[in-house]
């Protein structure tokens, strides 16, 4: 009789025999530093009988083709081999593996078929699940806006963890004196958990997360990180002359007031500079009224005429135009009076009105009062894994699948992940096979020295003066185990760059700066920038300052939105970054030492550095009850020591024997 049972999506397989595989159980392998693990099997063959060839759809036939809709379950006609399907596997009715299966390859020989497989674990499906998808992938348009003052301080007063931030952070050009801050200081950051929420919402996956619910976490944002906060459209500027223009040999023409964005005005609204790096087609429609007696209407580009037209007996001048604009390219308007006496018979434009588009939709700088796109102000380019997995990384998550039901992953903080009573332990020592070699290890096995809690590295003024000065980033932790055998040094690292906070002399709001310096340091550039991960909080009773638009107040305020690696800038009492940082750029008497690796690693790396630590490995003999039970959150007693379970390596359910296990000796339960 076959004890096995395996079911793909809900589809039971055939079996023709019991497998014979065996099946690896973790949830954090020590002998790994800085990885996230999954539990996961070796190969297991299945019969191409004509119900398996039918669940996974007939995949063997090397002409057959099939749609695959990613909403419907990956079996039968819809069967996609390049995607994981649900899988879960029971030993006489006792659930002994649940994750998910991938087709390795099929093997053809005359009549029979044979299909080779492996099953991972759900933090293996979830990754699979997730795939290649980026964040820009990630609808956020139901939290589309005005950009204006009222949303921007709005923001600062809203539920934490939902919508949208708008944090004061200085990206260069924003400010001259560091009280006043143009609009362009302000742009909108989405929360790290509505990243979160909206990655298991495309998926096929759901989690429990008590943690992703504290009021740490929903404080936590990903701030804008590009040169410009930018609107993708084809209309461009509208630039308008009402008052008339007296020309008396040769100008250019200077508009009254130029309204929308895409090309930059200057020289008294007479040039039109596009500042974009991606190349595209302007198409400008323009008209010119006045009087003359002759004159030569021209239109300039970069200083040189691309387009000539004398006019006599009047002034009145229609066209449109199209030119193809670089990155610096300009156009200007020029009129010459051709009269034979021109300080009699000046040309005057008495109105005037060009219209700028393109051809097809660029990015252009968003200005106070536009519609704001949120799916525009995504970070570009960063995979959605990678995100989760920085998360998990940077506050030690452990994740693991929920034995009970389905799709559902459980993800808890190793600091909450055990339970601290040892009474409700489980007692192995009966189970260990004593007539197999028993290994201890001291945990300084691992051959490192130094642990290295690493963020990205960005170019922005400060984080590369602070690299430069201190041959660190800003934030980082070097961990000192103080191992004499070795001077290696094992490294975890994110993909978040840290935020230099700064408080200019004389002033009292404190911000992350993100910005380049040129020109003797006396110039400052917009750059694009590193993701980055901050904390937010509303900080009031500052000094009346303003939001500004060029030399228009929009709003005075005496609070701020403020975002950085401290909870709060002047009485910190947490801090996001792994360790204390060596200089501050502002003067502040309070600082915190609840970092990320004190608060979320330190009791880890107490435990396997501690001299007394021991990392024992035997063989237990263990039964599908005790695989079904499997527990790595309680602890497990063997001959009277605490331990932490931590691997269990290839368990075979059709073989009487012995399974190798690995656990962690407890220093404390509780530290």
């Amino acid at each position: 009789m076959i004890s096995t049972e395996i079911y793909i999506e809900d589809n039971k397989l055939d079996l023709l025999q019991d497998i014979s595989t065996e099946f690896t159980y973790t949830i954090d392998d020590v002998t790994d530093f800085g990885t996230k693990n999954t539990s996961f099997s070796k190969t297991i063959s299945l019969s191409g009988t004509a119900r398996n060839n039918q669940i996974f759809g007939f995949v063997f036939d090397i002409g057959n083709a099939n749609d695959f809709d990613i909403t419907k379950p990956n079996v039968n006609y819809n069967f996609n081999a390049s995607k994981s399907a649900k899988c879960v596997i029971y030993i006489d009715k006792v659930q002994i593996f649940k994750g998910t299966l991938r087709v390795l390859e099929i093997v053809v020989d005359k009549e029979t078929i044979e299909y080779q497989c492996s099953v991972f674990g759900e933090l293996g499906g979830l990754m699979n699940a997730i795939g290649n998808k980026k964040l820009e992938d990630l609808d956020f348009s139901a939290y589309d806006h005005v950009y204006n003052t009222t949303n921007i301080t709005a923001s600062w007063d809203a539920t934490r963890g939902q919508g949208y931030y708008y944090p004061l952070i200085d990206y260069g050009n924003v400010s001259t004196n560091k009280i006043d801050f143009q609009y362009t200081a302000f742009r909108p950051a989405i929360y790290i958990k509505e990243y979160i929420d909206k990655i298991f919402a495309n998926i096929d996956y759901t989690y429990e997360c008590d943690f992703f619910n504290t009021d740490y976490f929903k404080r936590l944002i990903i701030p804008h990180n590009q040169k410009q906060l930018t609107k993708v459209t084809s209309d461009l500027n509208n630039a308008v002359l009402t008052s008339p223009q007296t020309i008396i040999s040769t100008s250019f023409v200077r508009f009254t007031t130029v309204t929308g964005s895409g090309l930059v005005p200057s020289l008294v609204n007479s040039q039109f500079t596009y500042t974009g790096a991606a190349a595209f087609n302007l198409k400008f429609d323009y008209t010119f009224n006045g009087t003359s007696t002759a004159g030569t209407f021209s239109i300039v580009k970069n200083g040189i005429d691309v387009f000539s037209e004398f006019f006599t007996g009047g002034l009145f001048i229609a066209g449109s135009f199209e030119v193809l604009m670089e990155q610096n390219d300009y156009i200007r308007f020029r009129f010459s009076n051709d009269a034979e006496n021109k300080d009699d018979d000046p040309v005057i434009v008495t109105d005037a009105e060009v219209s700028f588009n393109s051809i097809s939709s660029i990015p252009v700088p968003l200005s106070i009062g536009d519609n704001l796109n949120m799916n525009d102000c995504i970070p570009k380019g960063i995979f959605q894994r990678d995100l989760f997995l920085s998360i998990c990384k940077m506050f030690n998550l452990y994740v693991y699948d929920d034995r009970y039901n389905g799709n559902n992953i459980i993800i808890k903080p190793y600091i909450d992940f055990y339970d601290i009573d040892s009474s409700q332990a489980n007692d192995w020592s009966n189970k260990i096979d004593r007539s197999k070699p028993l290994s201890i290890k001291p945990m300084s096995e691992l051959n490192a020295r130094y642990y290295n809690y690493k963020f990205k590295e960005d170019s922005d003024f400060y984080n590369e003066n602070y690299k430069k000065k201190y041959s660190e980033s800003y934030g980082d932790r070097l961990y000192d185990s103080s191992f004499d055998f070795s001077k290696d040094t094992e490294t975890v690292d994110v993909i978040f760059a840290p935020s230099v906070l700064y408080k200019a002399i004389g002033t009292d709001k404190v911000y992350p700066a993100i910005y380049k310096k040129s020109n003797a340091n006396s110039a400052e550039d917009n750059m694009d920038s590193v993701i980055r991960i901050m904390q937010v909080k509303k900080i009031s009773s500052v000094t009346s300052w303003a939001i500004k638009n060029l030399s228009s107040t929009l709003v005075t305020l005496t609070s701020y939105g403020y975002a950085g690696h401290l909870d709060d800038p002047e009485n910190p009492q947490n801090d996001i970054n792994f360790g204390a940082t060596k200089e501050i750029f502002y003067s502040s008497n309070n600082f915190t030492g609840n970092n990320v690796f004190n608060v979320f690693h330190k009791i880890y790396m107490d435990e396997i550095t501690d001299k007394n630590s021991k990392l024992l490995t035997c063989s237990a003999l263990l039964n599908t009850i005790d695989i079904f039970n499997l527990d790595f959150s309680k602890y497990v007693w063997i001959d009277g020591v605490l331990f932490r379970l931590n691997k269990v390596e290839g368990y075979n359910p059709m073989e009487y024997n012995t399974t190798k296990i690995s656990l962690l000796k407890v220093i404390e339960t509780t530290y």
